[in-house]
């Protein structure tokens, strides 16, 4: 009977200690749930002098482009030019039905002979000064009439350029249709080729910066090795309401006629020296699924997650616009180890 009690005292002493023990082991566990401290390599940031360039895409432009139509539906007798010719400011690239110009002409000639005939009655005084005035009158206003229908029978070049575009052949209809790849009705397309543009849209940070008569480098994929000289001559006075950039027209000397239309171009604008917050450009990661930018800085012993905005790239460096202020610590070193509120220290300590 002694043995069983003896017995049961142990058993009980025994579940006693492992009780005692488990119950440790949970305080144990707890106080090990504590965030961990992690070991990382922090900078501080500066601001840094910088020459600051933008390489911006564009794509190349005729100067200056000419669609030219009649006011209305007609048959076009004869166009003069073909595609690839040179034209003249002011020469005449087709001409219209002219039947109602040839019986207005029919007019005018036969009022220009009484005209002169009457003013010669009227030096010898056959004729009153209101007879003549009425001759004068009707001169007059066929004289308009021709004039308007030359000039809208004949269509002639706005500007010094080539034809790069022929729509109609001789006797056909003209139908007021929209040319297809021109969107308007068009006899033919005249270019300025000697000189184009790039219009350039650039941030609205950069707006004090920019300015007219600025020299900017173009670079083309068809000319690798060639660098070509523009000028801004245009800045323009509104800023885009979604993409926030404002749009500049840079005009370049194509006297050699190598740059066309429609090439795809990046244009270099210097704007001098100033100073940026550089950081490393692993140290800025990007969130999965958006274009959230975010890097780690070190407060108060923890890691602090930073929200940022970043700017051009410098080599192996990328510019903080907005989210990191010089003399904050960035962390560039165990950055993707670390989670925000996260104790950290510095490895070199």
């Amino acid at each position: 009977m002694r043995t069983v009690r003896k017995f049961k005292l142990l058993t009980l002493l025994g579940l006693a200690a492992i009780l005692w023990a488990c119950g440790g082991n949970k305080a144990e566990v707890k106080q090990n749930s504590a965030p961990n401290e992690v070991k990382v390599v922090a900078q501080v940031v500066k601001s840094t002098p910088i020459v600051r360039t933008l390489r911006l895409p564009a794509t190349i432009q005729a100067y200056k482009e000419n669609h030219l139509a009649p006011a209305t539906a007609g048959r076009v007798e004869n166009v003069l030019v073909d595609v690839g010719d040179a034209v003249k400011r002011g020469q005449t690239v087709a001409i219209l039905d002219r039947t109602n110009y040839q019986q207005a002409k029919i007019q005018f000639d036969k009022l220009k002979i009484d005209l002169l005939r009457a003013d010669s009655l009227l030096k010898v005084g056959a004729i009153p000064q209101q007879q003549y005035d009425a001759v004068k009158m009707q001169y007059d206003i066929a004289k308009n009439n021709l004039e308007f229908l030359d000039e809208n029978t004949t269509l002639r070049s706005p500007i010094d350029g080539v034809i790069t575009g022929k729509y109609i052949n001789d006797g056909e209809l003209f139908a007021m249709s929209p040319v297809p790849g021109v969107g308007k009705p068009a006899v033919v397309s005249i270019m300025q080729l000697n000189k184009l543009k790039l219009l350039v849209g650039i941030s609205s940070s950069y707006l004090p910066k920019v300015k007219t008569g600025m020299e900017v480098a173009i670079e083309t994929e068809v000319y690798p090795n060639t660098k070509f000289r523009g000028v801004i001559e245009k800045v323009y006075p509104t800023i885009d309401n979604l993409t926030k950039n404002f749009t500049v027209e840079v005009v370049v000397s194509n006297s050699d006629m190598k740059l066309r239309p429609g090439m795809f171009a990046t244009a270099i604008i210097r704007l001098g020296k100033g100073e940026a917050v550089l950081v490393p450009s692993f140290a800025v990661m990007k969130q999965s699924g958006t274009n959230e930018r975010y890097a780690f800085v070190v407060k108060d012993g923890k890691a602090e997650r930073r929200t940022v905005e970043v700017g051009e790239v410098f080599d192996d460096q990328i510019e903080i616009v907005k989210g990191i202020a010089p003399g904050e610590e960035i962390i560039v070193e165990g950055q993707t180890n670390v989670s925000d509120g996260q104790p950290v220290a510095n490895k070199d300590n």
